[in-house]
């Protein structure tokens, strides 16, 4: 429809409401509710109606700003996590009239503290970022005054803090009762392996582990894990075998912090001659494909990668419309996936 077209009667339509509640919506009525108008005002802009006048002044909406900005590092670009998460995201925004305008930023952008051209070009309506950033580059975010949302976030990070909403999946939970499930097959020896001081859900990962050995009254060993609290460091593979071929005393099991590493430790298990599961029982976090297609397949905790994006997007839409509710904390559901990678010593 044409905005030229577009008049109130189609905005009444739409929502079969009566035109005289869309004229006193428009007109910024102070006897209408705000969800009301609000509604009102979507549906307008969704149609491509224009002429808001007072409500647009008094609400600070602009009927052009219907952007929000995704923004991420050039590593998570591919990555089949990210890109159903993605899918997920772009539906929900769709359908609720904005567009996903995805932005890479780089790491020397990160450390300067530049913004993207996007916001100098367009004020985005909505801000979501996707992957580790530096603690500095998300204060940046959240003294723009923009709705902001952070999948995921720093790894010092405590509630205290909470300056944006931030969604993140029972990383602690899920881990803990995983561990506890290795314990009662007859493992003691458990190591831990990933970069814990990446991000918040890496973490809360390793203190779920923590929390379920404390539990069955073991002792973590250091000399079994491997972990690093660098804030912008990734294991790669040539220092996970390294780090491996230094343990004297191998542990019967290994928790990673996502699949990829646990893929990458899978192998090197292997090129030492140790079996799989068998002499050791690895297991891995996300649920990604590769967990299914190497042999045996990992033991994994499962994201619903479409439905965060789902979530991420309803709520990013949310946070737009109620800019001065509460900030949240969402926590998304998951659930352990047992596979062969698993032994049981019983």
């Amino acid at each position: 429809m044409s905005q030229s077209k577009v008049t109130q009667q189609h905005i009444a339509d739409a929502l079969n409401l009566s035109r005289n509640t869309v004229s006193k919506a428009l007109n910024n009525d102070p006897d209408m509710r705000d969800d009301t108008k609000r509604r009102i005002m979507k549906k307008a802009v969704e149609l491509g109606y224009t002429k808001f006048h007072q409500f647009e002044a008094a609400e600070g909406i602009s009927s052009t700003n219907r952007i929000v900005s995704l923004l991420t590092h050039s590593d998570y670009m591919g990555n089949h996590y990210w890109s159903s998460f993605i899918k997920g995201l772009n539906t929900t925004l769709k359908e609720a009239g904005y567009s996903l305008a995805m932005t890479i930023i780089d790491m020397e952008e990160e450390r300067e503290q530049k913004l993207p051209s996007l916001f100098v070009q367009q004020r985005p309506a909505g801000v979501i970022m996707i992957g580790p950033f530096l603690r500095e580059y998300y204060e940046l975010i959240e003294r723009l005054g923009i709705a902001s949302m952070f999948i995921d976030t720093y790894a010092d990070f405590n509630f205290g803090m909470l300056g944006s909403d931030i969604m993140l999946v029972d990383n602690a939970h899920s881990v803990y009762a995983l561990t506890q499930q290795l314990i009662a097959r007859g493992h003691k020896k458990i190591g831990f392996v990933g970069d814990i001081g990446s991000c918040l859900s890496y973490r809360e990962r390793w203190e779920g582990f923590n929390r379920a050995l404390s539990e069955a009254r073991l002792s973590v060993n250091e000399s079994w894990c491997i972990i690093n609290s660098m804030k912008r460091h990734y294991f790669n593979e040539e220092e996970l075998s390294a780090a491996y071929s230094r343990m004297e005393d191998k542990p019967t099991a290994f928790v990673c912090v996502n699949d990829n590493i646990a893929v990458d430790f899978m192998q090197i298990v292997k090129a030492s001659d140790m079996r799989v599961p068998e002499d050791i029982s690895i297991t891995g976090f996300d649920n990604i494909a590769e967990s299914v297609l190497v042999h045996p397949a990992i033991t994994t905790v499962h994201v619903p990668k479409e439905e965060l994006g789902m979530r991420a997007g309803e709520q990013i839409v949310w946070r737009i419309d109620h800019p001065h509710r509460p900030k949240e904390l969402i926590r998304i559901g998951v659930e352990v996936e047992w596979r062969d990678s698993v032994h049981s010593l019983i």
